[in-house]
């Protein structure tokens, strides 16, 4: 067989992909992004490895020893509780800083491309052939994306709403990323889209999540009249998983921004997107740079719930960028250099 049609064979077989997870939703929906993209150009055997952190010490002491560690297997030992398949990976993915030193060492160990999304968190960028991320990191090895990789149904805009009657989705969370809500921002909230709903002669489409808590929903569900509620989720009570059906309904979203994961499905679904924060907001300096560049790049408008009352939908001219297109054609040009 000559080298030509043995690298057209190589390249036609399906590719072995270890795809790594803490556990953690929003981290597993980016590996998927990662992976949902590179599958629109290859075929690929996908095997999720659950990994689970032994050791915070050893994790700490791992980050510290990254460049110098060779002993590969006593480490993975050392730091997690995972089973790992037969076979040799061709590519590495994963999302979340517990999989980092897995990523790192499973790399290394199997002379695999590896590919993280998501910051650094302290560790070498020389054991990464690829981070993704939205805010730059100032390393070589960062690909840096318009938005971050979500999974292939999620990721090219909704057609526009189909019914006669104007919806506007509200995708609500909860205390965490720095983000603290109380009793006051939780009226506030349920005043402010009152006020927008007749303001745009609709009606909403609401559900709450795990973090929003039985008191938040009550105060909220108190507090906003049932007429101006087409459908609404209280997860406490009663969860259903109607994010999607929610944003192709509706002709507009408001979330709440203490979830990166749920303002990214909302500005890829092409609708106009508000996000609200409550009088505590801290975001971290990534969280923060994220939202301010979706801000600079036309596809979020931010505002304080205390504002809500006031604010209105922007009119959305910037298209959704194709992130997967950008996923496949980086990754791929990783693959190809590796072989």
């Amino acid at each position: 067989m000559s080298e030509t049609a043995r690298m057209a064979t190589r390249a036609d077989a399906p590719l072995s992909v270890w795809l790594l997870s803490d556990g953690a939703p929003g981290h597993l929906s980016q590996s998927h992004g990662i992976v949902d993209a590179l599958a629109t150009r290859r075929d690929m055997r996908v095997t999720t490895i659950e990994l689970k952190l032994r050791s915070s010490f050893w994790k700490r002491l791992g980050r510290l020893c990254l460049p110098q560690i060779r002993d590969t297997v006593g480490w993975l030992a050392r730091l997690y509780t995972m089973t790992l398949p037969a076979g040799q990976p061709d590519l590495i993915v994963s999302s979340g800083a517990n999989t980092l030193l897995a990523n790192a060492l499973l790399a290394r160990q199997h002379t695999a491309t590896n590919v993280y999304s998501g910051t650094l968190k302290g560790y070498d960028p020389a054991a990464f052939d690829c981070v993704f991320t939205v805010v730059a990191l100032g390393v070589a090895c960062n690909h840096v994306l318009p938005l971050p990789p979500v999974p292939g149904e999620l990721a090219h805009p909704l057609p526009a709403a189909a019914g006669d009657e104007p919806l506007i989705a509200v995708l609500v969370g909860g205390d965490g990323a720095g983000y603290v809500f109380k009793d006051t921002d939780w009226r506030g909230l349920a005043d402010g889209l009152a006020a927008l709903a007749r303001r745009e002669g609709a009606r909403l489409l609401l559900t709450t999540s795990r973090r929003t808590g039985a008191t938040a929903e009550a105060l909220l569900h108190a507090a906003l009249p049932a007429e101006l509620l087409a459908d609404a989720v209280w997860w406490s009570q009663a969860p259903r998983k109607v994010m999607r059906s929610f944003l192709a309904a509706a002709s507009a979203i408001v979330v709440t921004e203490d979830s990166l994961s749920m303002v990214a499905e909302s500005l890829y679904s092409g609708r106009p997107v508000i996000s609200v924060s409550p009088a505590v907001a801290q975001p971290n300096a990534n969280d923060g740079a994220a939202l301010q560049g979706y801000v600079a790049r036309g596809l979020l408008e931010r505002r304080p719930i205390s504002c809500l009352t006031e604010a209105r939908f922007p009119a959305r001219s910037t298209p959704i960028p194709d992130v997967q297109a950008e996923i496949a054609d980086t990754v791929l040009a990783l693959l190809e250099r590796a072989r």
